[in-house]
């Protein structure tokens, strides 16, 4: 026999378009996620198409970033066929200079940004990424 407590669980926050933090023409303001703290949640790309802008150069998602604040960029892959990923220390890689990710604080506004990034070479001098969607979490 098993038992589960709930404020234990890892929450799940689903990708959806009622939370893609784009502007709308209907002027409709997108949600906001809101979860109680923890180590980590797993984001679920379960059932979301991503938009792909035609003559665009890429077929899909690569990268999955998480930002906390000016100096703290982290970063996940985003892998064809995987539509779960947890987001938690250990998970992450710090970008451009952020410390290791620790964890998440109560009254953290988190961003979330599922895209594609193309490295700097011979097209660009700076590294180029493309946001096909993107969220806001609230921890508490």
């Amino acid at each position: 026999m098993s038992s589960v407590t709930p404020e234990l669980e890892i929450p799940i926050l689903q990708v959806d378009q009622a939370h893609w933090q784009n502007t709308t023409s209907e002027g409709v303001e997108p949600l906001e996620y809101t979860i109680n703290i923890h180590d980590g949640f797993i984001l679920s790309t379960r059932g979301y198409s991503f938009e792909i802008p035609e003559k665009i150069g890429f077929r899909g998602p690569n990268i999955i970033q998480i930002i906390l604040g000016k100096d703290q960029l982290y970063a996940m892959a985003y892998e064809e066929g995987v539509t779960e990923y947890t987001v938690a220390p250990g998970n992450l890689v710090a970008l451009y200079g952020s410390q290791a990710f620790k964890g998440f604080e109560a009254g953290q506004k988190v961003i979330l940004a599922i895209g594609h990034l193309t490295p700097a070479g011979e097209e660009s001098a700076q590294p180029k990424f493309v946001v096909l969607w993107a969220g806001v979490v609230n921890i508490q």
